[in-house]
Order: C-alpha cells, then structure tokens, then sequence
C-alpha cells in the first residue's frame, strides 16, 4: 500500500508546485500611424489623368503614403495568456503620390491654362479591414514583450472621385466649388469593392500597456469600375446650352498591398475570476 500512496503523493506535490493561478482578461486597443502603399498599388507611372487605367500600365494605382487608425479587442487565453484571440477593425487612408501630384500640376496647367480658373480633387483610397486572427506575447523582460500576429477577414475598398471643375468667362456658369463658379465638370465616380484581407505582423508590448507595430496586409483584387460623368454649358449668340456624356467602365483589378507602423494604448476592460491551471 505504502509503495501505491507514496508515489501517488509525490505527484500531487509536484503537480501543486507547478499550479498558479490565472484569469481571463479582456483588453482594449487604439492605435495609428503611417500607412505605406508596396508593389503595383505604389507604382505612379501613367501616360494621362486616367493613370490608373492607362494601357500597359494594368493594376498601377500611384497611391501615396497615408495614415491609419484603428481599434483592436483581444482575449487572454486562460489557459495560456499569453496567447491571445483578436478582433481588429481599422481605417487606412492615402492620398496619391507626390509623382502623380506633380504629373497633375503640370499636365492641367498647361492644358486649362485658358482658362479663367479650374480645380481639381484627386482621388483618395480608403480601406476598412475588419480582420479575427491570433497574437501569440513573447516576454523579453518582465515589462516588455515581443509579439507575432496573424489576421483574416474582409476589407471594404472606397475611392473618392476624381474631378475637375474648369471655367472660360465668356460662357454661363453650371457649378459651384470652392466658392467660385465653372461651366465645365468632369467627373470619375468609383464602385465600392469588398474582398479578403490578411494581415501578419508584430511589436513590441510595453508594460502591458503601450504597443508599438510593424503589419503587412495584403487586399484581395477587386476589378475597377467608375462612371464617368462630363457636362459643359456654353453660349452660342444668346442660347445657353448644355452637353452631358456618362458612360460606365469596368477595367483591370488593383492588388493593393500595404505596411502600416503604429503606436498604440492597450487598456484592460475585463479580468475574470481566478482559477487554478497547471503548466
């Protein structure tokens, strides 16, 4: 019997100084940073205002660098916490690139130079991620941590129009922007695209409180669609007339591919009772 008891308790104790206690937590993210465009989705060659659909020049986008920000939720696995499920939902945005900018400036100055005034809105990519995905803390010391991160989900792709309002004083005003008048309006107007999204990345935590990142995403392809829109009016001996031309276009995919870097604050919402766990 002895030799059954003894061995038996030896584990127990064992087993007992090994066991600690834990609870689930629950923790609340804010982060932002910079966002920057990679690959096709950056590249900025064109050969007209349409540099996105240019020929021979399928997938360019001429995005720019851009901000971000956004909202994590994770929870603290009980059983290991430093393995976390994830919840991130963020907005990135940019504007085109100082190459495409400067091609603008140039090409429409030269072009509506004529002309008594013109303005013109470029295009700004917008992405909405929403992502579930894992985080799996690494401790370096007792108040710093490294992280890896892997995400999965779906991404809303908006893109503002593109417009240009342009004017000649001999003819009658049709627009009002800026606070100023234009008689001629040309107008990209871009469909609204869901597709999958990845996102793989890491940091640093410090004090289990301030986050910093370094993330890659990747956004499935989506196919560009926009309606574009001209209306002039003009004058001829006293009769004011007006020409509209819409027509829809449906051109090659853009793959965008982006890096963010972020700083962030991570606040626990949520701790749940103890319990024992043994490792």
């Amino acid at each position: 019997m002895k030799n059954t008891v003894l061995p038996f308790l030896c584990l127990l104790l064992t087993m007992a100084s090994g066991m600690h206690q834990c609870r689930a937590q629950i923790y609340i993210g804010l982060h932002g940073g910079i966002t920057l465009p990679q690959g096709d989705y950056a590249d900025s060659r064109m050969s007209d205002y349409e540099w996105m659909f240019a020929q021979g020049h399928q997938h360019k986008a001429g995005a720019g660098r851009g901000w971000s920000a956004g909202l994590d939720v994770s929870y603290a696995m009980p059983f290991h916490p430093n393995l976390e499920a994830l919840f991130a939902a963020d907005y990135m945005q940019s504007g085109v690139s100082r190459d495409v900018q400067h091609y603008f400036d140039i090409s429409y100055a030269n072009r509506y130079s004529q002309c008594s005034r013109y303005t013109m809105q470029l295009p700004r990519f917008r992405h909405i991620p929403l992502l579930l995905g894992v985080r799996y803390k690494y401790p370096l010391t007792k108040t710093i941590h490294l992280y890896g991160q892997a995400l999965g989900g779906i991404n809303l792709r908006l893109i503002s129009p593109w417009t240009l309002y342009f004017a000649d004083a001999s003819w009658p005003y049709a627009y009002r922007e800026d606070d100023m008048q234009y008689n001629n309006m040309k107008r990209s107007t871009y469909t609204n695209a869901t597709t999958a999204a990845l996102r793989v990345g890491g940091g640093f935590i410090v004090k289990d409180l301030v986050t910093v990142g370094f993330d890659f995403n990747l956004i499935g392809a989506a196919p560009l669609a926009w309606d574009e829109e001209e209306t002039v009016r003009y004058d001829i001996y006293g009769t004011v007339n007006e020409i509209q031309n819409t027509y829809h276009v449906d051109y090659y995919p853009i793959r965008p591919m982006l890096v963010t870097v972020s700083v962030g604050l991570r606040l626990k919402a949520f701790s749940g009772a103890r319990h024992v766990q043994d490792w």
